[in-house]
């Protein structure tokens, strides 16, 4: 039987489902966690040769290098660009500058730290 993706999961799958986003819930964000320490998570899980090509396939598939427009077909280009959007997002947390980045040097050297 072919899957068909309006077709309800079983009983099983629906039990992963349910066991997978019991552990989000379990390790939610939490009242404190705000763009600084989104941004120090992306940075942390994208800093791994994995996480570069997970990246990278992230916004291959977001279709962050491709037009978006599609001549004639108004809902398939607001599909694209919800898609863009999303890229764009993860790309902007990545850049964010923290309060404390504002007064690194801008020369693209790091100060290491101890």
């Amino acid at each position: 039987m072919a899957w068909h993706p309006f077709r309800r999961p079983s009983a099983a799958r629906a039990g992963d489902l349910e066991r997978f986003f019991g552990r989000l819930a379990r390790d939610q964000l939490g009242p404190g966690y705000g763009a600084a320490e989104r941004r120090r998570d992306f940075r942390s899980v994208f800093a791994t040769p994995a996480g570069r090509r997970v990246l990278w396939s992230l916004l291959d598939w977001c279709g962050l290098f491709r037009p978006v427009a599609v001549k004639g077909d108004p809902y398939e280009t607001y599909h694209r660009d919800g898609r863009r959007d999303i890229g764009l997002r993860i790309v902007r947390t990545l850049e964010a500058a923290l309060p404390q980045d504002r007064d690194a040097p801008q020369d693209g050297s790091e100060e290491r730290q101890s």
